[in-house]
């Protein structure tokens, strides 16, 4: 089951909205730890809790998902409500974003990552830290640790 929720600060009737595929206590429980330290990625949220306190806010659902549900329903879901509730100038989440992109979106952006200049996984940077390490023994320092560890043993023995 997944649940489309609002964090809804009740005397500003602002909300923040959001998306989880688990239980909606441990959710509200994360936003609210984050809140109150003033560490929410939402500076509006953060403001309006420092301004109104614990009590005013809670959480409620406000679509209801399937497990079958799929990707694309469930950012539809999501995305309804976040332009409903800045249509009335009451969203608190800092942008009109659903949530973490897609795997293959992931993937495409890890690889066009791998060939930004200056990016220390890329072919040319590999092949000059292979180069150095040539003829460097594995673990060079480590036999030396052994050795003078079994004398200073074999001294006190």
């Amino acid at each position: 089951m997944v649940v489309v929720y609002a964090v809804e600060c009740a005397p500003t009737g602002h909300a923040y909205v959001g998306i989880t595929s688990g239980k909606l206590s441990k959710r509200f429980r994360e936003h609210r730890c984050l809140a109150k330290s003033g560490k929410h990625h939402s500076v509006k949220l953060n403001d309006e809790w420092q301004q109104h306190g614990d009590g005013a806010f809670s959480i409620k659902p406000l679509e209801v998902l399937g497990d079958d549900a799929t990707l694309i329903e469930k950012r539809s879901a999501e995305l309804k409500w976040l332009r409903e509730y800045d249509a009335r100038g009451a969203l608190l989440n800092q942008a009109i974003i659903s949530f973490a992109p897609t795997p293959e979106a992931t993937a495409k952006g890890i690889e066009a990552s791998r060939m930004v200049v200056g990016n220390r996984w890329t072919p040319e940077a590999n092949e000059k830290r292979r180069q150095a390490q040539l003829g460097k023994p594995k673990n060079h320092g480590r036999s030396e640790e052994r050795r003078v560890g079994k004398e200073c043993r074999s001294r006190w023995s």
